[in-house]
């Protein structure tokens, strides 16, 4: 029964060793096999596509859904991922795929990734997605609502920063007036000659 030396030294690395955490929960929509999470083939959409996945995931299979980008950093928050199957998946190549096509750039194998081809807009169909330049996929994006909703803000800061700016010209003309005010007030009168002469 593990006595002597072998035993306690067993015991010892047995009570010193970290403790096994369960792996955060698995997806509602996904299944999960140790750190493979598989959600692949099941109709996902940037809607519908969970928002985190456990964070010791090494293998996340998204292939076969309905995805044309993925939010921005949902790949690099999981920082043991080694592969991501992402095929058969209908990628809108616009300036919202650069995050992920920044993540394909740093893979050092690129080879599980050779399929993902544009399935828009028509200009990039069928182009792979890790062959694009960044500029490519940011010409793809069309003014959009966000664009003029951007433009409306911009110029809302600067109306408010010429209000800003008047009101301030207006406190300092009022200022300036205030303080020739009380330096009349305060003015030393001129006595009257001779109203100090002895005499």
């Amino acid at each position: 029964m593990g006595s002597g030396p072998r035993g306690t030294l067993s015991l010892l690395l047995l009570l010193l060793a970290p403790p096994i955490r369960p792996a955060a929960g698995c997806p509602a929509l996904c299944s999960c096999a140790g750190t493979r999470v598989d959600c692949g083939r099941r109709g996902l959409t940037w809607a519908s596509l969970p928002a985190t996945f456990p964070p010791d995931t090494t293998e996340l299979v998204l292939t076969g859904n309905n995805l044309t980008a993925l939010p921005p950093g949902l790949l690099d928050a999981l920082p043991v991922l080694r592969t991501a199957h992402l095929g058969a998946n209908p990628w809108r190549c616009d300036c919202h795929l650069v995050p992920l096509r920044a993540w394909l750039a740093d893979r050092p194998e690129r080879e599980p990734y050779r399929d993902l081809r544009c399935a828009a807009p028509p200009a990039l169909r069928g182009r792979l997605l890790p062959y694009l330049a960044e500029d490519e996929l940011r010409a793809a994006c069309t003014p959009s609502a966000l664009c003029s909703g951007a433009l409306a803000a911009q110029l809302l800061l600067l109306a408010l920063g010429l209000l800003h700016a008047l009101l301030l010209v207006l406190l300092l003309c009022r200022l300036r007036r205030l303080r020739a005010r009380v330096a009349r007030r305060w003015e030393p009168t001129v006595p009257l000659a001779g109203a100090c002469d002895p005499g």
